[in-house]
């Protein structure tokens, strides 16, 4: 795993200009836009630069090759998943180091610390979309999968509109259940938030090893 996590690095520090795009515009929303956007566009970019090593490993038929090496294919799927974990962990970090500075320089009285249990949970609540990258990357490739996602986000919208629907009318119990969620603790929010998210990250890495594994190249 220690070779493919280097693999991805280097792949990673391949593209240094895009790199450099990214933490400019990070640096110049620093000082103009507030934390949790800031942190959770970073984080982001750090999750869709770490699942297009996907990409690179599929293109020129890179896969036939990769998997003649001595490891497993379920060693690859954890790795992609660790490696994406990894590279949000640095960006939800680079974020969070400029949010703080862009907040010293313009004297606006930021505590990250009262604000850390929301900023945290951008990590796992980010992380579902690895969970539903990796699988559709791994079945179907990067080009039939642009199908697929816009597929998948199609139903979400249309699950979202249609909940919509069937609650419209019902804004007491909408309002409760917010003020309820709003006198839970922080950290207990958190908790439950990271515990379902890895459930469902969990599953997801189970299915991708079981299309890796029945993968021919």
């Amino acid at each position: 795993m220690r070779g493919l996590i280097e693999k991805d690095l280097r792949l990673t520090f391949s593209r240094r200009q895009t790199l450099m795009i990214f933490l400019v515009m990070a640096v110049i929303m620093g000082g103009t836009m507030d934390g949790s956007f800031l942190v959770g566009y970073l984080t982001m970019l750090g999750t869709i630069i770490a699942v297009g090593t996907i990409s690179y490993d599929e293109f020129d038929n890179g896969f036939a090759f990769l998997m003649t090496l001595p490891f497993e294919r379920k060693t690859y799927v954890g790795e992609k998943y660790l490696f994406c974990l990894f590279m949000e962990a640095v960006s939800w970090c680079a974020g969070v180091l400029i949010y703080c500075i862009g907040g010293l320089i313009r004297h606006s009285g930021v505590n990250p610390v009262s604000e850390l249990p929301m900023l945290l949970s951008l990590i796992p609540v980010l992380f579902l979309s690895v969970s539903v990258f990796i699988p559709l990357l791994l079945k179907y490739g990067s080009e039939k999968s642009r199908v697929a996602l816009f597929l998948v986000f199609g139903l979400m919208a249309l699950l979202v509109f249609g909940t919509k629907q069937v609650m419209s009318g019902q804004e007491q119990v909408l309002q409760g259940l917010v003020e309820t969620l709003d006198a839970l603790p922080e950290a207990l929010v958190f908790l439950v938030i990271t515990a379902v998210c890895g459930l469902l990250s969990f599953l997801s890495y189970l299915c991708s090893v079981r299309i890796m594994e029945k993968k021919e190249f």
